[in-house]
């Protein structure tokens, strides 16, 4: 039987964000979000959207503390509901199947 993790990893610096998937036994990406003057905010509506929309129900947020702090703010409360835990680390940068081991998959909520 598979198990579909219903968590979107975000994992974002100020360069590059991407949302993630867990399928299989690693993370893979499924949406980058674009580079923008304020890319917090760009980051910041992108999951607003997308928790409106359902695509999110639940996601765990990586970025160096200053831009997650900057994110977090941006955020609609409804989405700031959704957010099972911020994680301020470097991780953006990293290839999708090294970022599996960065991240308790279990303690996410996955089954």
């Amino acid at each position: 039987m598979t198990t579909i993790d219903p968590v979107t990893y975000v994992v974002a610096d100020a360069h590059t964000a991407r949302l993630l998937r867990h399928e299989g036994h690693a993370l893979h990406t499924i949406e980058h979000i674009a580079t923008t003057e304020h890319f917090a905010t760009t980051i910041a509506e992108t999951l607003n959207r997308r928790v409106t929309d359902g695509t999110i129900s639940r996601f765990i947020l990586a970025a160096p503390g200053h831009l997650l702090h900057a994110i977090r703010a941006e955020l609609a409360a409804t989405t700031q509901d959704r957010l099972i835990l911020a994680v301020p680390k470097e991780l953006a940068q990293l290839p999708d199947h090294e970022l599996i081991h960065h991240f308790d998959i279990p303690a996410t909520g996955w089954p």
